[in-house]
């Protein structure tokens, strides 16, 4: 055994090109697959991350259809709020959130900024954190205090990113609300949409001193308790919607429920798919590497027919024949598995970086790659192998 490995050793050092090409293809072939499927998981967990920054195990209720007569929707109001919270059993708290583009004036400086009021409930549904400051509180809603709430990239443009909170904004000109608090930076949605910039304010301040106390919500978001189902939660509220829209029994609904979870399950299963996709496309240089083994160990058996007839003549068995060259079909496939799986970590990580998605090595794929390819390797390389073993010795020795 010692003396195959050693035989097969020299051989690999006698022609260190050759050698080299031949690990380099399997490398290759290792490194690409462990690098698709980190890609495609990296890929796959900044999407769903962008998802999830709209809220998770969170339903939103919204106003839908047409009433008869051509009338637009039914808006949902107080008394639905009302409705909801006196009888839901199903739901931990509800979050009316009315939204609206406004005016925003500082320091001389205006631009259009979207605006959000609500409660503050409305900070337990995202995923955000406050940079500096607070958040107002349930007093600031019930006295329709002028403060607000902004987002980073809000603060940047009408601050120049300087220190906001205790700086005072001027709504519409109507309105001059002082900044309470700033949120940490969340980034942008998969459309492109800042998400970092906003004004949050109370409800019945918006209400108060920027449009009417009757002016509807435009959504009414919802955190279902920890026991209870989707379905259960969907079929509660709808009941208790219909009562209060009055809806008769062949009416259809006037509202209708969305879950940022729905579209957070799409894109992970839609990003699952490409990451399968990336790793099969992948897997066939694998294969490619494994065959470029078989052609090089085909090339060497041709190369040393004379040697093995003379091995062959002196006494070597078949069977010690096909373990030499196996087992430089073995050094091969291990020294392009470990290089690749070095390579493909090592791209893994700066693409992952240089794109700012989440670090995904696949330690599952390292290990399919590694196995996929040193098996690829030696099954290709025991081909030629056993053609070497079963040479007649008498036409090895005579062949040039």
């Amino acid at each position: 055994m010692l003396e195959s490995i050693a035989i097969a050793y020299r051989s690999l050092i006698r022609n260190p090109i050759r050698t080299g090409l031949t690990v380099l293809g399997l490398t290759i072939g290792v490194a690409a697959f462990i690098a698709m499927v980190s890609f495609g998981n990296g890929a796959r967990g900044a999407v769903v991350s962008q998802f999830e920054r709209l809220g998770v195990n969170v339903i939103s209720l919204h106003p839908r259809g047409a009433r008869p007569g051509g009338l637009p929707p039914t808006p949902l109001g107080d008394r639905d709020l009302r409705a909801l919270e006196a009888e839901s059993v199903t739901v931990d708290f509800f979050v009316p959130v009315i939204t609206r583009t406004v005016l925003a004036t500082a320091r001389g400086q205006s631009f259009a900024v979207p605006l959000r009021a609500s409660v503050p409930h409305y900070r337990d549904l995202k995923p955000t954190e406050l940079q500096v400051g607070g958040f107002f509180d349930d007093h600031d809603v019930a006295t329709r205090a002028k403060v607000c709430v902004i987002g980073a990239t809000t603060a940047t443009r009408l601050f120049g990113g300087a220190r906001a909170v205790g700086e005072v904004i001027s709504l519409q000109d109507r309105l001059r609300c002082r900044v309470v608090g700033v949120f940490f930076p969340i980034g942008r949605a998969t459309s492109g949409r800042d998400l970092d910039d906003f004004i949050l304010l109370p409800y019945t301040t918006y209400r108060t001193y920027l449009a009417t106390p009757e002016t509807p919500f435009n959504a009414i978001d919802l955190r279902p308790r920890p026991d209870a189902s989707r379905a259960a939660v969907i079929a509660e509220l709808t009941d208790i919607l219909r009562r209060s829209h009055r809806l008769r029994p062949e009416d259809n609904d006037d509202f209708r429920f969305r879950s940022p979870d729905d579209a957070t399950q799409v894109a992970d299963s839609v990003a699952s798919i490409l990451t399968g996709l990336l790793a099969a496309i992948a897997a066939v240089s694998l294969l490619v590497g494994g065959i470029g083994i078989m052609n090089i160990q085909l090339v060497s058996v041709t190369e040393r027919t004379q040697e093995i007839g003379i091995r062959s003549a002196i006494g070597a068995r078949p069977g010690q024949i096909l373990q030499q060259f196996l087992i430089e079909a073995v050094v091969l496939a291990l020294l392009g598995t470990v290089a690749g799986a070095a390579l493909g970590t090592a791209v893994a990580l700066v693409v992952a970086q240089a794109l700012r998605w989440p670090t995904e090595i696949p330690v599952l794929a390292i290990g399919i790659a590694m196995v996929f390819g040193a098996g690829t390797g030696i099954l290709f390389g025991y081909l030629p192998a056993r053609r070497a073993a079963l040479l007649d010795p008498v036409d090895a020795l005579r062949r040039e």
